[in-house]
Order: C-alpha cells, then structure tokens, then sequence
C-alpha cells in the first residue's frame, strides 16, 4: 500500500503463510486458486493487492471513476466483515479507493445511488450483483479489472451457480481473477474452469486445523438428557472461561438451550437466520468487542450440504433441481452464514453441544477459534448416536496432522449429579411453547429495532452500543434459588477452582457493604426503625402543637 500505517493500526508485524505466497503473485497479474484453512488470512491476502492496484491504475491512467473490483461472497454477513476489513486497510486513502457492500437485503432503490457513484470495490453475493446488473445500477462489462471469489466451495452449496454464471456474462473477457477457498471440491474445480484463466494454484501443506500447541481439542461422551447438565457445569462452575461460541443443531435448540440458561443467571445471545441481517452484523460487532461473552449459534444451512466426496450423482442431481426451484420453506434467509467466513475475533473456546454431522462443518466451526496465532479450545458433547461421525472426524485429522486428534475431557460425570435436579427443574421451564414464545419475541424485539431506528442510531452511534442482544426471553419462568450455587454442591475436585470465585465475589460485597453500597439486613432494618422513629417523633410534635 501507498501507506503502511493501516497495516500497522491493525498490528499486523508478519504477514502469514497464504499471505506471503499469494500477495506477490497477485502483484504480477496472476490469476490465483488458493486453498488455506479458515483463519489464515486469506481475506487480507486478496484485499491488499486489490487495493494496490487500483492506487496504481488511478495513478498511471487518468480515466473516470468505475467499478474496478467485484469480491463474491457466499454470505451477508461476510459481506459486511469484508467492506469492515478494506475500510480497515484504506484508511489513509480512504479517498481515493472506495467501497461498498451490496450484500444486505436494502431495497435496491436505497442502493441505487450508491451505485451510481462507481465506488472502486463492489462486495456483494451473486445474487444481489445479478439483480443489479439486471436493473442497469451496475455496470460492469467496460470497467472491471479484478474478479475475487472468497469461500469459492460455499457458493454452489449456497444455490448461485446460476446466477454466477450469468454474472460472468456481463463482465469484461480480459480480467484477473482470484479464488479463495477452504478446500478444494468439486465445485471450486468447476468455478476454476469458469472465471480463472492459467492460475497459479496455492495448496499450502499441513492440517485443516492448528496444532494442539495452539488448539486443544476434547470430548466429552454424554447422552442428550447429560448435555444441559454439562454445559450448566462447565459455565456455573468457571471450567470454561473468556468467549464462547456454542453449536447447536437446530435453531429452536438454540432458544431452548437460552432459555435453560436464564434460569442460572447466564445470559447468552442467539445468531438466529431469521433475524435482519443489520442485527445479526451487529451481535457479532458486540461479541468481538466484549459485550457478551455466548454466543448460541447453528450452522444448519452449510450442514444441509453434504460433502463432496460423500455425495452421489443422484443426490446432486436432486440438489441442482432444488436450487433451480429456488424455494426456502423454512423461510430462513439462505445467504446466512456462521461457521463459515465470519470473523468472529478472539474466541477463546467452540462448544459443539450437538456434534457436527460430517468432517467439514466440524473443521469450519472449530476453525473459529485459535485464529492466527491465538490459542483456543474446542470441546464436542458426542452422543452414542454421533460415535460414527466423531470416528470419520478422528481419522480425516489424523491423517492431516497426528497432532490434532481430539482427546477425552478430563471429566467425572458422578461429580457433577449433585446438580442433576437443579438442570431437571429448570428444564420443566423449557416448553416447546416457551420457545416459540421466545423466537417470536426476539424477532418482533430486532425487526423494530433494525426497522425503526436505523436512521437514528446513523445519528447516534454511541446509542448502537446501548441496545444489547442477550436479555432474557421469557423472565417470569426464572427461578430466583436456582441463579446461585450452594458450596455444598461443588465436587470436592473443583473446591480450589472454584472457592476463589465465590470468595473473590463475596470479598467485592464486602467491601460494598463496608462503603454502604450495598446493605445488609441488620443494616435495612435499622434504618427502617430509625426511620419509624422519626416519623413517630413528627407525629407526637404536631399533635402537640395541636
């Protein structure tokens, strides 16, 4: 860039490996295909010479502003993180390259004129370019330079193939084109053919996954009744600490799984598809920075797609007819996407609660974690009906890496019984009625907040951070016992562990209590009697003046 400084606002001292590879390829024009593990860059390692050349085409050709770059996204939500990055990365020319996300569901009218001013950078989904190109709101055919696909294996898997096809239609025949991805199936071969002509292919050696010097990953065998009384332990207990993404298998166990974790105090939000995506970006926005520390979240769009290699020619024949129909029954939104793209930063630990159904949702959901070069912790609850799958996951990293096989959490299920009827009692609050009360509810609490005060919150952006994602659903359900542990239920093994929580927590009351923030019982009643007194005092000087 023409300005290191954004390189350095982002503390970026060492690009990483893709980075290192593909940048200078870039540089020189190539076409690139480039397969790395999620959280290795790669978004950078096409944003960066994108905007590099765009400076140097504005600084050796004097021609009109156009579109000059188109990035492809699978997602919404990876729109937005993508726009978020190259605004990053062009803060000290913000001027001269300019961006935009196209991907959200604004009516086309409201995107029009943003269009009309040919920002540099385009970030949109197939389908959403498409209907603008076919509105002639973007023109694309005597100006474009530059074509990236990022997650290229999600995009047929996402029902675009049509509309990527048509899209290549209006684009110029001369242009350079990259291709990102996590793996390298079937479908990315096919994109290959499509838009890359005689691509520099970067497969870059090692595991799908980081070491177990970085990334620890365990098991814990437990049936379905077991899981909420696990999860109610490891998160009461402090056995897992700093943010956490949780997954889930479907999204009516994600509010059945908040719900039964109101009833502890333990407030966490669900990244639900069918809310707006204006309140989805901004629950991941809030999660990144510190305001909660669960994210409840299902990835039930990419584990409807079965693998490649698993997958029949019957089944993608069935596959394609569904995508030509283009109907969504469940009425989710189809271009959401969690465990794929989204840059969810500094997560700690991912608790798979429901196991993934095949090895590359496991590697994608785990792969939010221990990003770059942060350590992380992924801990699966596995059911005897997901032993098979949790074999398939061993042997496929394995044979990647020996490193990286998951191992059993050092866990006693005997220890944690003392809480059985604690779990059994607050689930009892956990109806199918109360969860779709729930999702209801938080859908009517988004639409409005998303709808009615998007204009103001433009205007007020400190107010944006006010308006919180993880408030409890269903609060007349809560019981008061059930928010604090009894010492005499802590298993003797976790009395160390645990005892300084609740001491440093009970030495914060006291010192509350001793500055007379907080007052304690002996002390309520005697202000009550003291000011019974005085009213009884008043009451005996005006009747005798009286």
């Amino acid at each position: 860039l023409n300005d290191n400084n954004a390189i350095a606002d982002l503390g970026w001292a060492q690009p990483t490996l893709i980075q290192e590879k593909a940048v200078p390829l870039a540089l020189e024009g190539k076409d690139l295909l480039a397969r790395a593990r999620t959280g290795s860059g790669k978004t950078a390692a096409y944003a960066i010479p994108v905007i590099q050349q765009i400076l140097t085409s504005k600084q050796t050709v004097q021609g009109e502003q156009a579109v000059r770059a188109l990035i492809l996204v699978p997602t919404k939500e990876l729109g937005h993180q993508v726009q978020t990055m190259i605004r990053q990365l062009t803060a000290y020319c913000a001027k001269d390259v300019r961006v935009a996300d196209i991907s959200g569901k604004t009516e086309l009218s409201a995107q029009k004129p943003i269009l009309m001013e040919k920002p540099d950078i385009v970030v949109g989904t197939p389908s959403r370019v498409q209907v603008h190109i076919s509105a002639q709101n973007l023109v694309l055919h005597s100006s474009l330079e530059m074509l990236v696909i990022d997650e290229a294996d999600l995009l047929f898997s996402f029902g675009f193939e049509a509309d990527l096809k048509n899209l290549i239609c209006h684009l110029p025949k001369i242009y350079q084109a990259f291709l990102m991805s996590a793996t390298l199936s079937d479908d990315v071969q096919a994109l290959k053919e499509l838009v890359l002509h005689n691509p520099v292919t970067l497969k870059l050696e090692g595991s799908n996954l980081p070491g177990s010097a970085q990334l620890q990953q365990y098991t814990v065998k437990c049936e379905e009744d077991e899981k909420f009384l696990v999860i109610y332990a490891l998160l009461k207990l402090g056995l897992v600490r700093g943010k956490t993404l949780i997954f889930v298998g479907t999204l009516d166990r994600c509010y059945k799984l908040k719900l039964f974790l109101e009833q502890f105090g333990i407030p966490a939000c669900v990244l639900n598809s069918e809310l707006p995506v204006h309140s989805r970006c901004h629950i991941i926005s809030q999660f990144n920075q510190g305001f909660y520390d669960y994210i409840i979240a299902t990835d039930e769009q990419v584990l409807s797609i079965p693998s490649a290699s698993s997958q029949s020619a019957e089944d993608k024949g069935k596959k394609k007819k569904k995508k030509k129909n283009g109907k969504n029954k469940t009425g989710k939104d189809k271009e959401y996407g969690v465990s794929r793209g989204v840059d969810f930063q500094n997560v700690a630990n991912v608790i798979n609660f429901d196991f993934p159904t095949s090895v590359e949702s496991y590697i994608h959901r785990v792969g939010r974690t221990a990003r770059a070069d942060n350590r992380g912790t992924a801990l699966s609850f596995v059911a005897h009906s997901e032993l098979s799958v949790l074999e398939e996951v061993e042997a496929s990293l394995t044979g990647d890496n020996a490193d990286c096989a998951l191992k059993p959490y050092a866990f006693k299920m005997e220890e944690i019984q003392g809480f059985k009827y604690r779990c059994q009692d607050a689930m009892r609050a956990v109806t199918r009625q109360a969860v779709k009360e729930a999702r209801i509810k938080e859908i009517k609490q988004e639409l409005l907040n998303s709808q009615k005060l998007k204009m103001y919150f433009e205007d007020n952006p400190r107010d944006l951070q006010l308006l919180r994602h993880d408030k409890a659903l269903h609060p007349a359900a809560v019981k008061p016992h059930l928010r604090n542990v009894p010492e005499y239920l802590i298993p003797s093994t976790l009395q160390n562990r645990v005892n300084p929580l609740l001491r440093r927590k009970n030495k914060k009351k006291l010192k509350l209590i001793a500055k007379g923030v907080i007052k304690t019982p002996f002390k309520v009643r005697e202000i009550y009697r003291t000011k019974q007194k005085g009213l009884k005092s008043l009451l005996q000087i005006n009747m005798a003046e009286r």
